[in-house]
């Protein structure tokens, strides 16, 4: 056994009380069983969540539903076609819409949901590739000196737009972060007079792009 592991516990400098003691024969290793009374140990955890990996999953399910509900529109307009051909009974045809519409719409739904937490899991990461992000608008009063845009390049992309002579800077952001947080994040870095106001993007995704 290498010398630099230790194999006595000295529970006298630690939070952690020794409760019991089990030694193995095959290997050749000590179990042992802590405890403390300190309540901000008890209540910590070790977080064992995968971010990126998550987020490969979830970005993986969404396109899955988004394709299950493009089958079942394609599906469902053929037999729209077909009924429509059979001279169905107006009632018939207003519950099969329905059905359709439920049918097709509900992986639409789910998929929506899951666009949500990949959202929240590319602010995580930082993985923003193939993601569109919407601008916001950021004004900034009372500034004495440009924003140092490096210290909040979490939230996204940057860029300078503009400045006037009392002290207000304008910076456009291209980020998945809502206002609040933006705003939260920027109040942390500017002076206690500066006031931050960010009027929320004003551009459309592409039609079919999430």
């Amino acid at each position: 056994m290498s010398g630099n592991v230790a194999t006595e516990i000295d529970d006298q400098h630690t939070p952690f009380k020794l409760l019991a003691r089990l030694q193995l024969t095959k290997p050749a290793v000590q179990v042992i069983y802590t405890g403390t009374a300190q309540t901000e140990l008890q209540g910590a955890r070790v977080d064992r969540q995968d971010a990126p990996l998550q987020l490969k999953i979830a970005l993986a399910q969404r396109g899955h539903l988004l394709n299950v509900m493009n089958i079942r529109l394609v599906f469902g307009l053929i037999l729209a076609v077909i009924v429509i051909s059979l001279n169905v009974s107006d009632n018939v045809a207003s519950w099969g819409m329905l059905a359709w519409l439920l049918f097709t719409f509900y992986p639409a739904w789910q998929a929506s949901r899951l666009h949500k937490q990949a959202n929240a899991l590319r602010v995580i990461t930082q993985q923003y590739d193939d993601a569109w992000r919407p601008t916001m608008h950021v004004f900034l009063k009372n500034m004495s000196t440009e924003l140092d845009t490096e210290k909040v390049a979490g939230l996204g992309a940057w860029a300078y737009v503009g400045q006037d002579h009392h002290g207000m800077y304008w910076y456009d952001l291209k980020t998945l972060a809502s206002a609040a947080e933006i705003k939260q994040s920027l109040q942390l870095i500017v002076e206690d007079s500066v006031s931050v106001s960010i009027v929320s993007w004003l551009g459309l995704a592409p039609i079919g792009f999430v």
